[in-house]
């Protein structure tokens, strides 16, 4: 994802000055903001994906408590749902910047009923859907963000065949999203990660082991099948390989130990790795900054 879009060149407004780029079935808009503010109610008819480019949201989503919104990260807002926002840290040298992408309900639809037709989920996991409950915040892969990239070029550049590749991109960003929403629900309810489906069994036997080396061979014996079908499920439930999916859940299990205070050696072994070195490199990569400086961020 960019590091910054163009600025209007004369914003019309301070806070969330939009700029909208129409496409059959979707509008994609850039807001910038460029000073502090609280509260700021955001709301659309249709699936809303959000983006986060520059600066740093605090969103107010009823019946949860605020969270953090920052770069590399998405938000998917069911139609119809108000938000409020914060901007903390915006200002005129240094706007807060993000994009989003209102989907018309009827392409997720389609989108949805495709999938369940050609790339239908595990048995025991039940059908693809999207759910317009609930909000799901997510941090972006680099195959996500060279989608991100991808859609942004097709409405800010002209270019050949442009009505065609905003709807291949687009299609490919649903896809994402229905991923995410079935990831969060494999992930997030720690109560529900017990055996109920084959995915959990998978899941909560990675977590209870992540402070050793985990064999593909020990997953495919938990989940029953075999390294074809293992990698497969994989990536349609979570859009990842084990071995990524292992990756990821080491990285969170670190950063959560260097959180509670323990020293960076002690996270490195108790999440797995065996070397210092390969950990603060795979740490850096992941998040942006050493494990000393994410620890000494968090103190301070």
């Amino acid at each position: 994802m960019p590091q910054l879009l163009p600025l209007a060149p004369t914003p019309q407004k301070l806070i969330e000055n939009r700029r909208s780029f129409g496409g059959n079935d979707i509008e994609f808009s850039i807001y910038d903001t460029y000073k502090e503010a609280d509260m700021v109610e955001l709301q659309a008819q249709n699936p809303l994906y959000c983006g986060m480019i520059t600066g740093k949201k605090v969103i107010h989503f009823d019946g949860s408590s605020p969270f953090e919104f920052l770069p590399n990260e998405s938000l998917v807002i069911p139609s119809s749902r108000k938000i409020h926002i914060d901007f903390p840290i915006a200002k005129m040298e240094a706007p807060t910047q993000c994009i989003t992408i209102e989907i018309a309900r009827d392409k997720v639809k389609e989108i949805v009923n495709r999938m369940n037709d050609n790339f239908p989920r595990m048995h025991d996991s039940g059908d693809w859907r999207y759910s317009d409950d609930d909000y799901v915040h997510f941090e972006n892969t680099a195959r996500f963000n060279q989608n991100l990239d991808q859609i942004i070029q097709c409405f800010t550049d002209k270019q050949p065949f442009r009505d065609l590749l905003i709807d291949l991109n687009t299609s490919r960003l649903i896809i994402h999203m229905l991923q995410s929403e079935a990831r969060k629900l494999l992930l997030e309810n720690e109560e529900a990660i017990s055996g109920t489906t084959t995915m959990h069994a998978v899941i909560a036997f990675i977590r209870e082991n992540l402070h050793r080396r985990i064999q593909l061979e020990e997953l495919e014996r938990v989940a029953h099948v075999s390294k074809t079908t293992l990698f497969r499920n994989f990536k349609n439930e979570l859009g990842c390989s084990p071995v990524d999916f292992i990756n990821s859940e080491r990285m969170k299990r670190a950063a959560k130990l260097l959180r509670n205070g323990k020293s960076v050696t002690e996270t490195c072994y108790n999440s797995g790795y065996k070397s210092l070195t390969h950990f603060t490199e795979t740490f850096k990569k992941q998040f942006g900054i050493t494990p000393n400086q994410y620890k000494q961020n968090y103190i301070n």
